[in-house]
C-alpha cells in the first residue's frame, strides 16, 4: 500500500479522495454536515491564507482504499498540527487507517510540529469507549478536550428573538449591534481581526494551549473570498462600541451545497467588553438576519443550525441553551505531544 498525496488536477482521483472523506465522516451520525465536493475542491486546491492544507490517499493497487488530511498554521500556533485519517466503513480494522496516520504524522513532524491534534464526532453513549477514541489512544493520543455538538431547530420565534434582543440591549447602551452578509466594511476590519484573534486564548480549550492567533486584514479578506468562490454566505454580526471598535463578533454560515444545514461558527466576546450580554446580542440579531436572508428556504430547505461548544463553557453553552440550541453528539479532540 502507498501513501501519497492526492492529484487535485485528477478530477476522478479526486472525486474518489473526498467519497472516502464523506463516507467516513458519515458512518453512524445521520446529522453530519461535510464539505461538498467543490467546497472540498477549492479548500484543498487553494489551501488557506493562513493554514497549510493537504490531502493524501491510501492506494492498494490501482485502487483508492484510504485518505487523509493535514492542516498547519502558517503564521501562529507553529507547534501544531491537525491531522485526520479517513477509512470507508467497510475497510476499516485492516490497518488503512493506522498506515495513512503514521504518514501524516511523519510529514507533520518533518515541519517540526510537535503537536497533533485530531478532532472527530461520536454519539454520548459511547464517549468513553467509541473505537475512535481507542484508535487515537492506541497511537499516543490522549483526551485534550470535549465540545458538545448542539442543533438548533428552524425557524425559530421571532417573538421569542425580539425579546431576548430587547432585554439584552438594555445592558449594552452605547453599543450598536450591526449584521452583514457580504464584506465587512472597511472601517470593521481591523479591529474584527484583533478580536477573531483572541479566540484560540479566551475560549476553554481544556489541555490545549493555543498562542493568539495573526489574523489581518489580509487574511479576512481572502476568507471572505474563499467563501464566495464555495457558494457559501456569511453572516456576521458585530458589537461596535462606542469608540468604534468591534468588540464581539458571530458567524452564521450558509453553504449552497449542503441543506438543511446553517453552520454557527466563531463567536466571541472581549474580555474587557463582558457583562453587557453582547453574547446573546450578536447570537440573537444574526438568527434574526440569518431568517430574514434564507426567505422561503427557512424551515424547508434550511432546517437546522449546528454549533460546537467546549462542555466546561457555562455561559456561552448557556446562551445557546436559551436560544433553544440542543445537543446531538459528543465532539472530543485528542493530542500527542513529540519530542522536539
Amino acid at each position: 500500500m502507498q501513501i501519497r498525496p492526492v492529484e487535485l488536477d485528477d478530477d476522478a482521483e479526486f472525486r474518489r479522495f473526498h467519497e472516502v472523506m464523506d463516507s467516513a465522516e458519515r458512518f453512524e451520525r445521520p446529522l453530519a454536515g461535510m464539505w461538498s465536493l467543490e467546497e472540498a475542491r477549492i479548500l484543498f486546491t487553494e489551501g488557506d491564507p493562513a493554514e497549510h492544507v493537504w490531502g493524501v490517499v491510501a492506494v492498494d493497487g490501482d485502487e483508492i482504499v484510504g485518505a487523509g488530511m493535514a492542516s498547519l498554521p502558517k503564521h501562529d500556533n507553529r507547534h501544531m498540527a491537525w491531522v485526520m485519517p479517513w477509512v470507508e466503513p467497510q475497510r476499516r480494522r485492516r490497518g488503512i487507517g493506522s498506515v495513512v496516520l503514521e504518514h501524516l504524522l511523519e510529514r507533520c513532524r518533518a515541519e517540526r510540529r510537535t503537536h497533533h491534534i485530531i478532532e472527530t464526532s461520536y454519539p454520548f453513549e459511547r464517549r468513553d469507549d467509541h473505537p475512535y477514541r481507542q484508535f487515537a489512544e492506541k497511537h499516543g493520543f490522549t483526551l485534550a478536550n470535549t465540545e458538545i455538538r448542539r442543533h438548533l431547530p428552524l425557524p425559530v420565534d421571532e417573538a421569542e428573538l425580539d425579546r431576548l434582543i430587547a432585554d439584552s440591549a438594555a445592558h449594552h447602551e452605547g453599543y450598536c449591534i450591526v449584521s452583514f452578509d457580504g464584506p465587512i466594511p472597511d472601517d470593521l476590519v481591523d479591529s474584527l481581526c484583533r478580536t477573531k484573534s483572541q479566540l484560540g486564548v479566551d475560549a476553554p480549550t481544556g489541555t490545549l494551549d493555543f498562542e493568539e492567533e495573526r489574523i489581518d486584514r489580509d487574511v479576512l479578506r481572502e476568507r471572505e473570498a474563499q467563501l464566495r468562490r464555495q457558494g457559501r454566505t456569511m453572516i456576521s454580526t458585530l458589537a461596535v462600541a462606542p469608540d468604534g471598535e468591534v468588540v464581539a463578533y458571530n458567524d452564521l454560515v450558509i453553504p449552497r451545497d449542503d441543506p438543511p444545514n446553517v453552520y454557527q461558527w466563531g463567536t466571541l466576546v472581549r474580555r474587557d467588553h463582558r457583562g453587557h450580554r453582547l453574547g446573546m446580542a450578536v447570537k440573537a440579531r444574526g438568527l434574526k438576519q440569518l431568517q430574514a436572508h434564507l426567505g422561503d428556504a427557512l424551515g424547508t430547505t434550511r432546517t437546522r443550525i449546528s454549533t460546537c461548544n467546549a462542555e466546561q463553557n457555562a455561559h456561552m453553552v448557556g446562551i445557546n441553551e436559551r436560544l433553544g440550541f440542543r445537543p446531538v453528539e459528543v465532539s472530543p479532540c485528542f493530542l500527542r505531544v513529540d519530542a522536539s
